[in-house]
């Protein structure tokens, strides 16, 4: 493989950039008309999806473990992507559909190399391409041994916690395993695309999950203003390592919350409760006292001992629950920002911290906390990227774009 070829030439490719994508789309809904159904109304994210991915595997091709495990998950994660046949009737992926989308990336390339675009060219394309899609195909049948291309869920109950916040669960018709602090794909089916939530609870033995959810954008404020008990939820493969990677020591640890980012904080909260315990400090901002909608479930569980208190000698006060706002009257609680509180609180030096919310907001805290003193290799924070397809969705960053707990569209 002439992977210098392959680079050059897509580095030439993606001057094109957003037109490309396009033209790569228009080419695969005439190629295969039927394929239109397996992609949202507005292609927008899907655009950045393609060029992101491609970009990667790119970047990668010739480290075979790397590219390997991308293109396996990549090709597990494509199972909840379905179209329609005639009927109406769902039909999932399968090795025909690579064949039109590598047909399409063919031609898209020739359009836009143009006289760059030679048959030596085309034939390493042509390779690379099959490589992925074997790739995608094996990790797509890896997966089917395991757990369902998605799961349908329905809506048990509804609650809106304020105009633009809602708090819902919903069942999976099989159980949905995730780790706390993960985020889960969810789609509505009506809307046709797909946004990561993060589940609000550690694991239930019902199967049960909870999901909390800002009004921010089309599919975000479908949910707030529409969703009914009854109704039905696609859920994907769990996403996230870096959260959910909360017990990689047993340091005390750190939660810093803000608005719905809230949810997959809580989640591990509920997750060490149901363990032996741990010395854990959760901070929740919100501008004014309206905003920590979640108040009440959090009293309770940091005044609930952890399940495992009789081993440890561990009991009530493993959880300090601190609700911190900007601006209240009569408010008698802390007085400034998640990060502002947290650190004086602190020092923090000896602690794992945990942190989630709005870009503004984690960017924020993120400063204010590495300021004093915590190590920033022991701050985690993980990004929802709804322009990436997982894995590139979720990574650990600093000055994330989007958070699906808080900026879910």
């Amino acid at each position: 493989m002439d992977v210098a070829a392959l680079r050059q030439s897509w580095a030439q490719f993606c001057v094109a950039g957003p037109e490309a994508a396009k033209y790569f789309y228009a080419t695969l809904f005439v190629i295969a008309p039927e394929a239109r159904t397996m992609f949202p109304t507005n292609m927008q994210y899907q655009q950045d999806k393609l060029l992101s991915a491609l970009g990667h595997i790119i970047t990668h091709v010739d480290d075979e473990r790397e590219l390997t495990a991308f293109a396996q998950r990549l090709g597990a994660d494509h199972r909840r992507f379905r179209g329609e046949d005639q009927q109406g009737r769902p039909v999932p992926l399968a090795e025909w559909h690579y064949i039109w989308v590598g047909q399409a990336l063919l031609a898209t390339l020739e359009r836009f190399l143009g006289p760059r675009w030679t048959p030596a060219l085309r034939a390493e394309w042509a390779a690379a391409y099959e490589l992925v899609a074997r790739l995608m195909l094996t990790g797509a049948a890896e997966a089917e041994r395991t757990s369902p291309p998605y799961w349908e869920a329905e809506v048990q109950w509804v609650q809106r916690r304020r105009a633009d916040v809602c708090v819902f669960t919903v069942r999976p018709n099989y159980l949905c395993e995730y780790l706390p602090g993960q985020s889960l794909p969810v789609q509505v089916p009506q809307l046709r695309m797909w946004r990561y939530l993060s589940p609000a609870n550690a694991p239930r033995a019902d199967g049960t999950i909870e999901f909390h959810v800002r009004a921010a954008g089309r599919f975000s404020t479908h949910l707030v203003r529409k969703l009914r008990e009854g109704d039905q939820l696609l859920l994907g493969l769990p996403v996230g390592a870096a959260l959910s990677s909360y017990d990689r020591s047993q340091l005390p640890l750190l939660l810093v919350a803000g608005g719905t980012g809230l949810a997959p904080l809580r989640a591990v909260a509920e997750a060490l409760q149901q363990g032996p315990g741990r010395a854990t400090t959760l901070v929740v901002g919100g501008k004014t006292p309206d905003d920590l909608y979640d108040d009440r479930a959090l009293r309770e569980l940091a005044a609930t001992p952890p399940a495992g208190a009789w081993r440890s000698g561990a009991g009530g006060g493993w959880l300090r629950y601190v609700p911190t706002v900007e601006s209240g009257w009569q408010w008698q609680g802390e007085v400034g920002t998640a990060g502002q509180t947290a650190v004086r609180l602190g020092p923090w030096r000896d602690t794992e911290v945990l942190v989630c919310g709005s870009p503004e907001m984690t960017r924020e805290t993120i400063t204010a906390l590495t300021v004093s003193g915590v190590p920033p290799e022991r701050i985690l924070v993980e990004s929802y990227d709804q322009s990436l397809y997982p894995p590139l969705a979720s990574a650990a960053a600093a000055a994330p774009r989007d958070f699906s707990w808080t900026g879910v569209r």
